[in-house]
């Protein structure tokens, strides 16, 4: 009776124990690649445009540590980007967007092509989620492409929206000299749930001029 009364008091010690850890909250921690990039106060207008290749702003992230904590579906988005091994990444800024996700602003140079992209992370999810561009430089000798951003509150709502231009410059073969031509156009992308969403807006020309992006030609 007595080892009967032992083991019926071990098993209910034993099922207890492992109910009260069923209902303990698991910790999950935050991804090591936050760690390296600095909260800043956020600028009501952030301009974010191609800088001298020598400047140098934000910490280094380890190329192994970037590439394998950002998902491939969205590292897939940046063009260019074929050799992680010779990239240098650059963790700029974070800062806090609403709707519990934060922006982390990683800038990344491979010889002479630059990017700087805006990773959405979920705070819920503790993953990235998006992805925005908002600076480029890149192309070759036939045709380059121009990227550049201003982060404010557009629509007067209290929310940062990014207004983009992008510059398309090109040398067309013709008789005996080339033909250079330059493209311009803007995008304005509202934050609407959580999200930037790329918004129909009226007049194009007004927006390239009150946005003049820096022109390397």
């Amino acid at each position: 009776m007595f080892h009967c009364n032992v083991l019926h008091h071990c098993l209910c010690l034993s099922i207890l124990t492992l109910l009260m850890a069923c209902h303990m909250p698991v910790r999950v921690q935050s991804p090591e690649i936050l760690a390296y990039f600095p909260s800043l106060p956020l600028r009501d207008t952030l301009h974010i445009e191609i800088a001298d290749e020598n400047t140098q702003a934000g910490d280094t992230i380890p190329n192994r540590l970037f590439f394998t904590s950002i998902p491939s579906a969205l590292l897939q988005q940046i063009d260019y980007l074929a050799d992680s091994s010779q990239a240098i990444v650059l963790g700029r800024q974070q800062f806090p967007l609403g709707n519990n996700i934060s922006a982390y602003w990683v800038e990344v140079r491979q010889f002479w092509f630059q990017h700087h992209s805006l990773f959405l992370y979920n705070k819920s999810k503790r993953q990235f989620t998006d992805r925005i561009t908002v600076a480029e430089w890149y192309g070759g000798d036939g045709g380059q492409v121009l990227i550049g951003s201003w982060m404010f509150d557009y629509d007067g709502d209290g929310k940062k929206d990014i207004v983009r231009r992008e510059i398309q410059h090109s040398m067309i073969p013709k008789d005996d000299e080339p033909l250079e031509q330059l493209s311009e156009s803007a995008s304005i992308l509202m934050w609407k749930n959580g999200r930037f969403v790329d918004t129909p807006f009226q007049d194009t020309a007004a927006v390239m001029r009150r946005f003049p992006i820096r022109s390397f030609w």
